[in-house]
Order: structure tokens, then sequence, then C-alpha cells
């Protein structure tokens, strides 16, 4: 019996996208824990969030909530501005970083991570009361150089940083 409806789609939440982070790591080669591949810290982060998901999971079904848990309001608002930042973001990384598509999308143009990154900011806070305004540009490109800074210095990673032309 679920006693708390809002802890038990939020573990489902958690579980799911535990699960799919580590179906979209095992594309990647995973390596060893002194030389790590791709796919090593996105399955950890898989794991850890399907074992949040089951705890919260465990939490729903044994501990009653005040109110009874109930979800009041759905946001479908904020959720689909974070699921199409998210995809922006997907799309302006390039087509190496998705292993699941093949080879089909291997010559289109890549927009880089600075845009990825800064139009995922732009989309996700102006879902937020009181998050639109002039401060939503200056947070994406503080972001968007905070990450770049980390991809391209102390990780090391190849992901393309600016807009490449795509390979014919």
């Amino acid at each position: 019996m679920i006693k708390n409806l809002q802890d038990f789609l939020a573990g489902l939440l958690f579980l799911a996208l535990g699960i799919g982070f580590g179906w979209v790591a095992s594309g990647h080669p995973l390596g060893e824990a002194a030389d790590m591949g791709a796919g090593y810290v996105p399955l950890l982060l898989g794991l850890l969030l399907g074992v949040l998901g089951l705890l919260i999971l465990f939490k729903a079904l044994t501990f009653e909530a005040l109110g009874g848990g109930r979800v009041r309001r759905w946001g479908a608002a904020p959720l689909l501005r974070l699921l199409g930042g998210l995809f922006w973001l997907a799309l302006c990384s390039g087509p190496s970083q998705w292993p699941w598509v093949g080879h089909w999308f291997e010559s289109w143009p890549t927009l880089g991570l600075v845009a990825g990154v800064a139009g995922l900011v732009v989309a996700v806070v102006p879902g937020e009361p009181g998050g639109a305004g002039g401060r939503v540009w200056l947070w994406s490109i503080a972001l968007a150089a905070a990450v770049c800074a980390l991809w391209a210095g102390p990780l090391g990673l190849d992901i393309a940083l600016w807009p490449t032309r795509a390979e014919r």
C-alpha cells in the first residue's frame, strides 16, 4: 500500500533515471578505476540514482506522510522546458556522444558545449517563478564558461566546445 504518493512517484523517477543512465553508460567503454572510460562515471551515477530511488520507494511504502503525501499540482510546463533543454544539450554535444543512434548522424554539424549549456540554462530558468530576466543570460554564460573550463581543463574530455562544420 502506497502511504506517500509524492515520494513514490519521486522514487520511480529516480529509479527510471538510474536505469537510463546505466543503459546509456553500457554503450561506452568503462575502463578501470585508475583509467576510467567514458561510461564509468555515468554508470556510477546511474547506480547512485537507482539506489536513491529504491530508498525513496521504501520510504513511500513504509512511512505515512503528513497530509497523505498527495500530489497537488503537476508541473508540466517546467518539466517540458527541462526536457527540451536537455534535448538541446544533447543535440549541441554532437552525434559522437550518442552511441545508441549508430552512425546515421555522424556527418551532422555540432554546435558545441558552450551553446548547449547556455541554451539549457535559458530554457530551464524561466520555469521558476521570477526566473526570467537579464540575469538568465549572465548565469548561462557563467555556467557555460565553468563547464567548458572543467571539460577542457582537468577532465580533458573530447567534446566539441565550439561549433564545428559537418563532415562530408
